[in-house]
């Protein structure tokens, strides 16, 4: 009979943590979906690797954080032999042709991700709040890992906290903001990026996190950014500069940090005030109609289920309860990306009145 999920995760740790002791842990502490989250690396480059994302949630240390996740490379930490032998597994979605195949394993405590060509692990340990984090070096981190860090991690470890990762960008003001969801192409980074400068706060472009409740509140993730460069440079030149200390993303799209960006007024969250459904249009002007919250659902779901492994009946539910609270409108796209932040805004006025 092979090792459970909650075995193995107590083998990783207790090897992560007996070698980080030697030199000592890189520490870095965030305040993330209003909780306190504490990061410690074997070493600086996968701490740099894995943290950038996070440096506008950056915090003073907690007593006791919510969440201690530990970052591991293979050059300091060898895993455990047999991973495979874990019981409980089954086949998840892979996040991008980049991760390569995954494996999802879970058992009563603790929930872990593989990829199949162990080039990382992720574990978390739900009963003490306690993760993992191991890559066979940091040179094998892929680009999406570093845009969008620890994803799954912060999904499972948010789960026990009434709060869930979508596939979703988010801009607002601390009145209250939008979630703007659809599949890849639908021009949710567009809308977003075109914000930027007109007095609506970031939260991000491709995932955020949203907790339930009678007032849902949207909570930022990352200060990364991911466009294509050509229509970076003709639709948001302002933006342009931003390419110089960009670096290639999946799917043909360039990566880049928006914490030094003057323009960007980042924020960790806000109210969920409306859902918007972006869809490029033909026109010069930015509109809005009303949609119900089962077309909102089902602009929101496929690409949130297929990004993230388990709990898809948790999840769905978790989605449909907080669609059912706020307006969904669709925001027709304009040429004029000027419109865009101008009528999120009116959106966001009628909904806080």
């Amino acid at each position: 009979m092979g090792r459970s999920a909650s075995t193995y995760f107590d083998e990783v740790l207790v090897r992560i943590t007996e070698a980080g002791h030697r030199p000592g842990f890189i520490e870095r502490n965030y305040r993330i979906a209003g909780r306190s989250v504490r990061l410690r690396s074997t070493g600086p480059a996968l701490a740099a690797s894995l943290t950038r994302a996070f440096a506008h949630l950056a915090s003073g240390p907690a007593d006791e954080p919510s969440l201690t996740v530990y970052l591991a490379e293979g050059g300091v930490v060898s895993l455990p032999p047999s991973p495979w032998e874990i019981l409980d597994r089954t086949p998840s979605t892979a996040w991008d042709q980049e991760a390569g195949a995954l494996m999802h394993v879970r058992d009563e405590r603790v929930d872990g991700l593989f990829r199949l060509d162990g080039a990382s692990v992720s574990m978390l340990d739900h009963v003490s709040g306690v993760g993992v984090f191991w890559t066979a070096s940091p040179e094998r981190v892929p680009r999406y890992e570093r845009a969008a860090p620890l994803r799954a991690l912060l999904d499972w470890w948010g789960g026990d906290h009434g709060c869930r990762v979508v596939h979703a960008g988010a801009v607002g003001t601390e009145r209250g903001g939008a979630l703007l969801v659809g599949k890849a192409g639908s021009g949710k980074s567009t809308a977003v990026l075109a914000c930027l400068g007109s007095g609506l706060s970031y939260a991000g472009d491709d995932g955020v996190a949203v907790s339930h409740g009678a007032s849902p509140l949207i909570h930022s993730l990352y200060c990364t950014a991911k466009l294509q460069p050509g229509h970076l440079r003709r639709a948001l030149p302002h933006l342009a500069s931003a390419l110089e200390d960009s670096e290639e993303a999946h799917q043909g799209k360039r990566m880049f940090f928006l914490d030094r960006d003057r323009s960007a007024e980042l924020t960790a969250g806000f109210p969920l005030r409306a859902v918007l459904l972006p869809r490029i249009t033909g026109r010069d002007r930015s509109t809005t109609r009303p949609v119900s919250s089962g077309t909102a659902l089902l602009a929101l779901a496929p690409s949130t289920l297929f990004q993230l492994p388990g709990a898809r009946q948790q999840r769905l539910h978790h989605m449909a309860e907080i669609l059912r609270r706020v307006p969904a409108h669709v925001l027709d796209l304009g040429s004029d990306l000027a419109t865009i932040a101008p009528t999120i805004r009116a959106v966001l006025d009628d909904a806080t009145r």
